[in-house]
C-alpha cells in the first residue's frame, strides 16, 4: 500500500507495465548549497527505490536538475557571474551530498536547460490544443481555466485561487492564475530560438517534457517535497495532461516538511542547516536513521541533541553486529541450535515487510530491526554458526533497504573516529587494532619464545591459544614468529 497524494488514501501498488517501475522525483534547482531539509526528502524517495528494488521490481527512476531559473540568475547578478557557473558550483555540492549520504544513483539525471527543444514542442503542442497562448511580448502562458480539472491535486479550487492572485506589472496575462510555460528573453539573461522569439523555459514545463521524453506520457510514480504539491506538481498534471489527454502520474509521493525546533527552516529565520554541517558532526547512517524515525510523510524536526540521541540507537544496533561478527571470527564452537530460529526470523522478515508495505512505515520497520538486532545479541551462546551467519545477512540486507547497518566494524570505528567520536559503544569486548598493539604483541611474542627455549611449552601454548581467541594468529617459521589479526 503506498499513500497517493492525488487520491488522498493508501492504494495497492502495481507498475502499469510489467514488473518495472517508473518514477520521476523532482531534483535540485541548483541556486544554493543543499540542506538537511533536502536531505530528508531525497532519503525518503531513496527508501522508496530501494524497497521496491527489495521487492523484486526493476526500477527505471529519473531526478532532474532545475539549472535556470528565476533565483540561479538572480544570484548571478549579485555574484557578477554567469547563471551557468552558479549552476555548475552548486550542482556538485548536490551530486558530492548524495555520495555521501549514499543516495542510489538514477537512471537518467537530466538538465532542464538540455531539453530545450522538448520543451518547445510541448508548449506548440498546449498552444495548438488551445490550453495555451502567446503574448506580445513573446511569453506563452498556460490558460488555467481551459483545463477543468485544475487543483485536483491540491484541493484548491480556481475561484479561491482567483480571488488570491494578481497581475504583477508587466505580464500580459489573460487572468492571474495562469502560469508562464515560456519567458520571453531580458538583456543579460540567458535564451533560446523559439517560435514565440529567444526566451527561455517556466520552471514547470520541464518536469513534463523530460518526464514524457524519458519515461512515457503515464508513469507509475512522481515525487517531490511537500512544498511542491502547489504550485509546482500541480502545473505539471495541468499542462501534461492537456498535452496527452491521459493520467500524467498514477501515484504522486510527497514527502513532509522540516522543522528546526517547531519553527519552519528558512533563510529568514537563519536557521538553515547545510547538509556538510550535519556531516561533518555525523556520519550518514546516523542522518539517514533520523530521516526514517519519522514517518515520510509527517512534518520531521530537526536538532542536534535529536541527532546525538539516533547516534546512539545507530551503534546500539552495531554493536550486536559486530559482537556476532567477532563470535564467528572466533571459531564459535557452540554445538546447540535454537529450535524455532527458522520461525523467529521469517517472522521478523515478514514484520518488516509488512510495515514497508503499509505506506513505507519506516519508524516500526525500525523497531523491528532493532528488535532482531537485540534478539541476536541475547541468543549468541544458543545460535549454532550457521544461524548467526543467517542472522547477519538478513540484518544486513534488511539494513540496506533503510540504507543502515552497511559498515564493516573498521568502517565504523573510522567514521566515529574522524568526528571525534567515542568508539567504546560499538567494539565488541577484547577488540584490538594493530597499530595500538604491535609494541605489546612483540613482548609476548619474546616472552613465549623464551618459554619454548626453556622447553616450558605448556604455558607457550596457552598464550598462543588464548591469543587466538582474542583474534591473533600466530604463526612459526624458522624466520621467527609472525603475528596476523584474523578478519
Amino acid at each position: 500500500m503506498l499513500y497517493n497524494t492525488l487520491t488522498r488514501k493508501k492504494e495497492v501498488f502495481a507498475p502499469l507495465k510489467n514488473n518495472i517501475v517508473r518514477a520521476y522525483f523532482c531534483g535540485p534547482t541548483v541556486q544554493d548549497s543543499p540542506h538537511i531539509g533536502h536531505a530528508r526528502a531525497f532519503i525518503a524517495f531513496d527508501i522508496l527505490v530501494r524497497y521496491l528494488k527489495f521487492r523484486g521490481y526493476k526500477v527505471f527512476f529519473i531526478r532532474n536538475v532545475t539549472d535556470i531559473d528565476d533565483k540561479i540568475i538572480e544570484k548571478a547578478k549579485k555574484e557578477n557571474v554567469t547563471p551557468f557557473e552558479i549552476a555548475h558550483r552548486y550542482y556538485l555540492e548536490f551530486l558530492h551530498a548524495a555520495d555521501a549520504l549514499k543516495l542510489l544513483h538514477p537512471n537518467i539525471e537530466p538538465f532542464a536547460t538540455g531539453h530545450i527543444p522538448e520543451i518547445i514542442e510541448l508548449i506548440k503542442k498546449l498552444i495548438d490544443k488551445g490550453f495555451a497562448y502567446t503574448t506580445k511580448s513573446g511569453d506563452v502562458y498556460f490558460d488555467v481555466l481551459k483545463f477543468k480539472e485544475y487543483g485536483k491535486l491540491s484541493g484548491q479550487r480556481i475561484s479561491e485561487l482567483k480571488a488570491g492572485a494578481r497581475i504583477k506589472p508587466g505580464e500580459e496575462k489573460k487572468n492571474p492564475i495562469d502560469f508562464a510555460l515560456w519567458k520571453a528573453a531580458k538583456p543579460g539573461e540567458p535564451s533560446w530560438p523559439s517560435p514565440w522569439g529567444r526566451g527561455r523555459p517556466g520552471w514547470h514545463i520541464e518536469c513534463s517534457a523530460m518526464t514524457m521524453k524519458y519515461l512515457g506520457e503515464t508513469i507509475d510514480i512522481h515525487g517531490g517535497g511537500a512544498d511542491l504539491i502547489f504550485p509546482h506538481h500541480e502545473n505539471e498534471i495541468a499542462q501534461s495532461e492537456a498535452a496527452t489527454g491521459k493520467p500524467f502520474a498514477r501515484f504522486w509521493f510527497h514527502v513532509g516538511l522540516l522543522r528546526m525546533r517547531g519553527d519552519k527552516m528558512s533563510k529568514s529565520l537563519g536557521n538553515i542547516v547545510p547538509i556538510f554541517e550535519a556531516l561533518r558532526r555525523y556520519d550518514h547512517e546516523t542522518i539517514r536513521l533520523w530521516a526514517i524515525n519519522t514517518h515520510y510523510r509527517k512534518p520531521i524536526d530537526f536538532y542536534w541533541d535529536l541527532l546525538e540521541n539516533t547516534e546512539k540507537i545507530l551503534d546500539d544496533m552495531y554493536s550486536s553486529l559486530f559482537l556476532a561478527e567477532q563470535q564467528l571470527e572466533t571459531e564459535h564452537k557452540t554445538t546447540e541450535s535454537l529450535n524455532d530460529f527458522n520461525e523467529r526470523l521469517r517472522d521478523f522478515i515478514a514484520e518488516f515487510k509488512k510495515a514497508m508495505n503499509d505506506d513505507l512505515n519506516t519508524p516500526k520497520a525500525l523497531g523491528i530491526l532493532r528488535d532482531f538486532t537485540e534478539f541476536l545479541k541475547s541468543n549468541l551462546n544458543r545460535l549454532s554458526k550457521s544461524q548467526i551467519e543467517t542472522a547477519i545477512k538478513e540484518i544486513r540486507e534488511l539494513g540496506w533497504v533503510l540504507g543502515i547497518l552497511q559498515m564493516s566494524l573498521e568502517e565504523r570505528i573510522q567514521e566515529k573516529r574522524r568526528r571525534g567520536k567515542d568508539i567504546s559503544t560499538i567494539v565488541p569486548p577484547n577488540y584490538i587494532e594493530s597499530g595500538d598493539i604491535k609494541p605489546f604483541l612483540d613482548l609476548i611474542i619474546a616472552v613465549r619464545n623464551e618459554l619454548r627455549k626453556r622447553k616450558i611449552f605448556d604455558l607457550a601454548d596457552s598464550i598462543r591459544e588464548r591469543l587466538k581467541q582474542m583474534g591473533i594468529a600466530l604463526e612459526d617459521s624458522k624466520e621467527g614468529t609472525k603475528w596476523r589479526i584474523k578478519k
